[in-house]
């Protein structure tokens, strides 16, 4: 269950965005999220779209043992973000990282296998960056990824395709009523099949 602190970084996530109209939209469904995490405890997550920090805080204080690197385009929200990562004592597990995804992914050295958890929460994801995540995923680690139905049905149709892919991803029950699609990579296989892909 999230914390009462948690809840009330979600109402200012949600006060903020209407006074400002920007994109910081709060995750919908923060019971869902917190009881996925809890049930598997990653350790190594990454998120990409910080907003006002609510879910970032939120996997931490699920996962006692997470470092969650969150990363976040908008120099305002990641601002306030850091208040509230340190308002919740949280600095040392969530590290946040200001800038584009393109600068701030790549600069974060990430290697192959590293991560138990990604959570996708930027815009409608691309379909190689879908592809990216099953690389950085260690065999069992889960992909949370919103937006993928921004655009309506027809959107990101390649990339909701990939996770429809059984030899490489676990459809599991998504959160926010189905609009967060949730995917685990599939194990051995999986790892044998990045291993072909990357060659000797």
């Amino acid at each position: 269950m999230p914390a009462p602190a948690l809840l009330a970084l979600q109402q200012a996530t949600r006060a903020h965005q209407r006074a400002h109209g920007c994109n910081a939209h709060t995750f919908e469904d923060g019971e869902g999220l917190w009881q996925l995490v809890a049930a598997h405890q990653p350790r190594r997550v990454l998120e990409l779209g910080t907003g006002l920090g609510y879910t970032a805080c939120l996997m931490a204080l699920a996962s006692p043992e997470a470092v969650v690197d969150t990363l976040e385009g908008d120099a305002i929200h990641a601002e306030l973000a850091r208040d509230q990562i340190a308002q919740l004592g949280l600095q040392q597990r969530v590290r946040l990282h200001e800038g584009s995804f393109s600068v701030t992914l790549p600069a974060l050295q990430l290697q192959a296998g590293s991560l138990d958890l990604v959570f996708f929460d930027g815009n409608m994801p691309a379909f190689v960056l879908v592809q990216h995540f099953h690389s950085l995923l260690a065999p069992g680690g889960l992909l949370v990824c919103a937006n993928l139905e921004l655009n309506g049905p027809q959107g990101a149709r390649r990339a909701k395709a990939e996770l429809n892919d059984a030899t490489r991803w676990e459809r599991l029950p998504g959160l926010e009523n189905g609009l967060t699609w949730v995917a685990r990579k599939q194990g051995d296989a999986a790892l044998q099949h990045e291993l072909v892909r990357s060659g000797p």
